[in-house]
Formats: structure tokens, C-alpha cells, sequence
């Protein structure tokens, strides 16, 4: 029962992410046939619902910790400025269509920044699938026995969930065509950069094997770059 509580939790965070998206956009364009606003919002539900889904088959236990972590952990602030400039990037975009400051992404710009968000989006969540310590707090995880993971896209970069995040911050903008929206998500990438130095740091300080792991694989979140 718990589990089952655990899993309509965080899939309901998805849907509410895809939801919220639409709303605050739509209500501050003052229109509801903006195709590409529908695609966005439908590429957190289906994604997000997915990931969910597939964890609760896969490692229950991992959704237990995103449900309710079993200690506090590290960059909790960060996570809130982060919500708080995407709830402004959303605005932003919706105040954009109702006023056209600089809806001027052209329509096959809009479906690459589509793509490219659909891709962070699975990014981040083909990182949790395989990485079972995929925690929402930044702590180490010694109750549940944590070790370094080097599989799949972490074989490539330390970090490919914030790489995820860093994608769809980067395409965000473009996808719901606002100019504006794009330079405001700059705002966000300082912050992913602290939270992935923040986590990295405490990993190397702390998980035995870690330190070796990041000799082999340098780079953090960008692969040739940082």
C-alpha cells in the first residue's frame, strides 16, 4: 500500500508538471491553440508517467527514497529557486504569446527545441532507472548501502541527470517559442552547475570508489567540456 501511495505521489508530481506547464501558459496567452504549448506539456506527462511506472517494477525501493527520503540531505534551496524560475520561465513564455515581445522562433526551431526537450526529459529518467541511489535529496546514502554506478550514460558523464536538466533548460525556451523565456533560463544553469558540484564534491569526499569512477569518466555534465 505504501508503494502504491509512493507511486501515485511522484506520478502525480509529472502530471502536475505537464499541467502547470499549460496552465500558467494558456491562461497568461489568453489562448488555448498553441500546438506546441499541448506537445510540451504532453512530452512531461508521458515521459514522467513512464519513468514512474517503470520504477515502480524496477527498484521500489528508489521510489520510496524520492517519496520520503530517509534523512535530509544537501541543495534544497537550490531546488526551490530552480521551481521559482521555472514557474517565471512559463510566465514569461505565456506573457510572450499574448504580447509578442519575441515569439520569433521559427516552426521547425520550435519542434527541434520539442525534441530536445523530450530527450533531456528521458535522460534524466533512463539515469534513474539505472542508477537505483537516484535520491531527490543530495546526501549519501549509507542506509541503503549506496556504491558508484559507471553504467549506461554514466559510463559518459558523472552526472547525466543534470545533463538531462541542462538540455531542457537549454530547449525550453525555444520550444514555447519565446526569446525572452530562453535568455530567462539562463538564470537556472549557475544553479545546476552548484548542485552538480555540491553533489560531486560530497561523493568524492565520501563514496568509497568514487574518486577512482571520476578519473576514468572527467566529465561532469558536458562530455568533452566540463
Amino acid at each position: 500500500m505504501y508503494l502504491l501511495v509512493a507511486l501515485a505521489q511522484v506520478t502525480l508530481y509529472g502530471a502536475v508538471g505537464g499541467v502547470a506547464a499549460a496552465g500558467v501558459i494558456f491562461s497568461l496567452a489568453g489562448r488555448w491553440d498553441l500546438w506546441n504549448v499541448w506537445a510540451y506539456a504532453g512530452i512531461f506527462v508521458v515521459v514522467f508517467s513512464f519513468q514512474d511506472l517503470a520504477l515502480y517494477r524496477k527498484n521500489p525501493e528508489l521510489l520510496k527514497e524520492r517519496f520520503r527520503p530517509a534523512a535530509p540531505g544537501r541543495g534544497q534551496v537550490l531546488v526551490g529557486v530552480g521551481l521559482v524560475v521555472l514557474l517565471l520561465h512559463w510566465s514569461v513564455a505565456g506573457l510572450d504569446q499574448r504580447f509578442h515581445w519575441s515569439d520569433l522562433v521559427p516552426p521547425a526551431g520550435v519542434v527541434a527545441g520539442l525534441v530536445i526537450v523530450a530527450l533531456g526529459h528521458g535522460l534524466f529518467a533512463g539515469s534513474m532507472l539505472v542508477n537505483p541511489y537516484f535520491s531527490s535529496q543530495v546526501r549519501l546514502q549509507a542506509d541503503r548501502g549506496q556504491r558508484v554506478i559507471s553504467a549506461g550514460p554514466y559510463a559518459i558523464v558523472r552526472h547525466p541527470g543534470y545533463a538531462g536538466q541542462l538540455l531542457f533548460a537549454v530547449a525550453s525556451g525555444v520550444a514555447l517559442n519565446s526569446l525572452l523565456a530562453i535568455m530567462l533560463t539562463a538564470i537556472a544553469l549557475p544553479i545546476l552547475v552548484r548542485r552538480t558540484m555540491t553533489e560531486d564534491r560530497m561523493l568524492g569526499d565520501k563514496l568509497a570508489g568514487y574518486a577512482e569512477y571520476a578519473a576514468r569518466v572527467r566529465y561532469r555534465l558536458i562530455p568533452g567540456l566540463w
